[in-house]
C-alpha cells in the first residue's frame, strides 16, 4: 500500500507518534517543512501538536486533492485530550474531497509539558491505530 506520514512537531511528540506509525506499517515519515508533495497516496497519516491545527498543517491540507491523497487518518498530541485539532483537519480535508477515516488518535500522555510524552503505552496505541487504519482502507 502506498502511504505516508506527515506531521508538525515543535515539541517532538508528534514526531515520535509518526515514527511509531511509519515503522508499524512500513511507510515514509516526513515533517511538513520541508515535505515533498504526496502523489497517488492511498493512505496518509497527518498529525500535529496542540489543541488547534497549526498554520503549516492547514496550508498543506489546502494544497491537497483526491489525486494526491485518497484517504487520510489523523492524529494529534495534546495534554487536554482535545480532538479539536483533529476535527479542524478533518473538515478541511473533507472540503478538499479527501476521505477521512472515522478513527483518529489523540496522544494524551501525562508528561507532555515536561517533554516525556509519548509514553511506551502511547506509542503502542499509535501502532495499533496505524494497523487498524490500514485494515479499514484495505477492506473498503
Amino acid at each position: 500500500m502506498k502511504g505516508r506520514v506527515h506531521y508538525v512537531s515543535p515539541k517532538g511528540c508528534a514526531e515520535m507518534v509518526a515514527e511509531a506509525i511509519a515503522r508499524e506499517i512500513k511507510i515514509v515519515k516526513e515533517p511538513l517543512l520541508p515535505a515533498y508533495m504526496p502523489e497517488n497516496i492511498i493512505l496518509m497519516f497527518l498529525g500535529c501538536e496542540g489543541t488547534k491545527a497549526d498554520k503549516t498543517t492547514m496550508e498543506f491540507i489546502r494544497s491537497l486533492n483526491v489525486k494526491r491523497v485518497e484517504n487520510a487518518a489523523l492524529f494529534c498530541c495534546n495534554p487536554k485530550k482535545s480532538n479539536a485539532a483533529i476535527e479542524e483537519m478533518r473538515a478541511a480535508l473533507k472540503a478538499q474531497g479527501i476521505n477521512v477515516l472515522d478513527q483518529s488518535f489523540v496522544c494524551t500522555g501525562k508528561g507532555f509539558l515536561s517533554g516525556k510524552m509519548p509514553s511506551d503505552a502511547d506509542l503502542e496505541a499509535a501502532r495499533k491505530f496505524a494497523a487498524d487504519c490500514v485494515k479499514t482502507v484495505m477492506h473498503d
